[in-house]
């Protein structure tokens, strides 16, 4: 099992998603984030589950969690979740945001 790590820019993904929903509904932001949370840290259990995302990166994986996107990285002993995104943004250029 590899242990999970949740990159800064990911962290304010979620934080950023949290807050576009708690603009109608506080309660559901946070059950999303929390699911949105469990459906990253699964990936400790089974990381090859996305399927590879050579267009945004050469070692990035995807993994869908509803219209969201959760890009990663598989290291010898950590999976490090890069960006959590949502399905209809461009994904040009978002290479170098990882």
């Amino acid at each position: 099992m590899r242990r999970v790590v949740i990159s800064a820019p990911a962290a304010k993904d979620l934080r950023d998603v949290g807050d576009y929903i708690a603009t109608d509904s506080p309660v559901r932001a946070r059950r999303f984030v929390a699911a949105l949370k469990e459906r990253c840290l699964s990936l400790a259990f089974h990381p090859f589950r996305g399927k590879p995302a050579p267009e945004i990166g050469l070692d990035v994986r995807m993994l869908v969690a509803g219209n969201y996107l959760i890009l990663y990285r598989i290291q010898t002993e950590i999976v490090m979740i890069d960006r959590i995104i949502h399905g209809a943004r461009d994904m040009a250029g978002l290479d170098d945001d990882l």
